[in-house]
């Protein structure tokens, strides 16, 4: 069994080897132009097996490519300098750092099919090809096209953060946490939804009042992309239940309740593309309450209040399904 593994792997070995020399004889140059998010030698390999698949690594082309903020443009010239007017992009926005040159690759190589066959139509060249038929050019294609539809559909996220607040009047600090949702629409839209749960302690005059917060938001969304930064800006309702518990000294009586509250909320976000399917972000919310909560004091007279302007930070990280 162990020799026959063996035999295989030395097969496979020898495989790869020759792949690989074929494709280095190739005659399909490349030229990389302020790209520093990919490897030169990793796009050069997976170029080489697809031109090495569809049996084109002799093919008289030249390819540049230029990275633009978010895409890459290829544009295929003759290897003997005359141009071809021929282009394609290939958007990486929401592409993993892991893909992006196997999605290059294939984008290149179907390039590099589109150029010889209009060479093999054209009246000056000889019948006689050693090209492969446009089918399997076409499969390359039609998988280049699945990868890019696949890696560029709207983002679904889920996230997870921990949430630092200034509210009411008296200002109160509440600490807590939220969780929620980022359903994209489209690749500029989006749909907001969380759930906060905050708690804090506030100290005035005659009590002190223990804050305890639940709610939640709804909303819409918009997010630019900047380079590895993706900043994002929304605006919906939060709204929720409140709950103030005052402790007091004796003789005074501290006491305790539960009311709805609810307010408009901006929330913003800068997220940071590290790569893969995780991206950490900071983020910030304003807001003013349209329907507060008020703990009034025996006679009439507010103790605290859930009203005004709230603005809340936060620290967390994103999965994107």
């Amino acid at each position: 069994m162990s020799r026959a593994l063996l035999v295989l792997a030395a097969g496979a070995l020898a495989l790869s080897l020759s792949v690989r020399a074929h494709a280095a004889e190739g005659g399909v140059g490349l030229e990389l132009r302020e790209c520093p998010t990919l490897s030169e030698s990793t796009l050069r390999e997976h170029l080489d097996l697809e031109l090495a698949t569809l049996e084109l690594s002799h093919a008289d082309a030249r390819l540049v490519l230029r990275c633009e903020q978010t895409s890459v443009a290829i544009e295929l010239y003759r290897a003997s300098g005359a141009s071809f007017p021929v282009q394609a992009r290939v958007e990486l926005r929401d592409t993993a750092k892991a893909a992006r040159g196997r999605l290059v690759a294939l984008a290149a190589s179907e390039l590099v099919a589109q150029a010889e066959r209009a060479r093999a139509s054209e009246p000056d060249r000889a019948v006689v090809r050693s090209e492969p038929a446009p089918k399997p050019a076409r499969a390359n294609a039609d998988r280049a096209e699945r990868a890019q539809t696949t890696q560029t559909r709207p983002r679904i996220e889920l996230f997870v953060a921990g949430n630092a607040a200034v509210n009411g009047e008296p200002k109160a600090a509440l600490w807590g946490g939220s969780l929620g949702t980022r359903w994209g629409l489209t690749r500029t839209w989006s749909v907001l939804l969380d759930t906060r749960f905050e708690r804090g302690q506030e100290h005035v005059p005659l009590a002190d009042v223990r804050w305890t917060s639940l709610s939640g938001f709804a909303g819409a969304g918009a997010e630019v992309d900047a380079g590895p930064l993706r900043l994002s800006a929304g605006l919906g309702v939060r709204a929720g239940w409140l709950a103030l518990a005052a402790t007091t000294p004796l003789p005074n009586e501290g006491l305790s309740f539960t009311a709805p509250w609810a307010g408009v909320a901006v929330p913003l976000r800068l997220a940071f593309d590290v790569g893969g399917f995780v991206s950490p972000f900071v983020g910030a919310e304003v807001g003013y309450v349209v329907v507060p909560v008020r703990g009034n004091v025996k006679g009439g007279s507010a103790l605290v209040a859930q009203r005004g302007v709230w603005l809340s930070g936060s620290v967390g990280v994103a999965v994107a399904l």
